[in-house]
């Protein structure tokens, strides 16, 4: 079955249809910054494109950065878009392609990790936990064919459990969260105090320790370990079959992702221990994702 998914993004809006998985048509647009309004706008010409080749589509998922209000299709706040907060995403993206379109919103972390639950690295297990290791860090859980919400529908925030009380202040306000440990900022902020250069970047922290770089090596063992902490948390809690890595930081090679599994591995010495894969979908995750939840309507547990 056809649907058409939309991936909001802080730049960048890509909407696709979506068959089993598989890519059919996308269209990409910029993500405006200047306020929700233009934003729906935006998202709701990248569809109509679509929609125009694809006039039998009438099931549409939408990814969002949250947090969110699923019970009213609304976006509470979305941090990286200008000036989105308290807006009605489902209503009012109804009011602009017509009120015979279902149109179902979710987190866009979830659906990246929906999608590689039904499609990609973890199409096999029945259970999941989905990791992104990017600018931030994502997580969504999974069961059968259910997203794991919570009572409140904030289950599976991995990025901001507390791995170290009182430590860097983060953006949600709290310190010490695995977010400002582990996440690709946090290895910037830690490069640019030791190495006292303003300007580095991720990217160059893992450059130079490829060429052997002491510094840049420390700041690269002490985000593996507290992501190995967060992951191995995680599996003592919820006990999932398989973990799914993904994000840019992920890709940086063995030397991160070796460093992450010996942590996990040595904090669940004696505990039933999960598999763990890279993401197979890429950056295409998202918009797979967003296309999907709109064939389970009832996804939530």
């Amino acid at each position: 079955m056809k649907t058409l998914g939309i991936d909001l993004g802080g730049t960048k809006i890509l909407a696709a249809v979506v068959e089993e998985g598989k890519i059919l048509a996308s269209q990409r647009v910029s993500t405006p910054q200047t306020g929700a309004s233009d934003v729906l706008d935006a998202m709701a010409e990248a569809a109509r494109v679509l929609l125009e080749r694809y006039p039998t589509v009438k099931d549409i998922g939408v990814g969002s950065p949250g947090p969110l209000d699923l019970k009213e299709g609304r976006v509470i706040f979305a941090p990286n878009v200008a000036n989105m907060t308290n807006v009605y995403m489902v209503r009012d993206l109804k009011t602009r392609l017509g009120n015979e379109f279902n149109i179902v919103l979710e987190n866009d972390a979830n659906a990246a990790g929906f999608a590689e639950h039904l499609y990609g690295a973890a199409h096999a297990w029945h259970s999941s936990v989905f990791i992104t290791v990017s600018t931030g860090i994502g997580a969504g859980l999974y069961v059968g064919d259910k997203i794991v919400h919570g009572a409140h529908g904030s289950a599976g925030e991995l990025g901001h459990i507390s791995v170290m009380p009182r430590g860097p202040l983060w953006g949600d306000g709290h310190g010490g969260t695995l977010e400002s440990m582990a996440s690709g900022r946090a290895m910037e902020r830690d490069a640019r105090y030791a190495m006292n250069h303003p300007e580095l970047t991720t990217r160059d922290v893992f450059a130079l320790a490829a060429q052997g770089d002491s510094k840049a090596l420390k700041i690269i063992d002490n985000a593996a370990f507290f992501m190995g902490v967060g992951m191995a948390n995680m599996q003592k809690i919820f006990d999932p079959e398989g973990f799914v890595i993904g994000g840019g930081v992920s890709l940086q090679g063995d030397a991160y992702l070796d460093k992450v599994k010996s942590y996990y591995n040595e904090l669940t010495e004696n505990y039933p221990r999960a598999e763990i894969q890279l993401a197979q979908l890429g950056v295409d995750a998202g918009v797979i994702g967003a296309a999907s939840v709109a064939l389970y309507p009832n996804r939530g547990l």
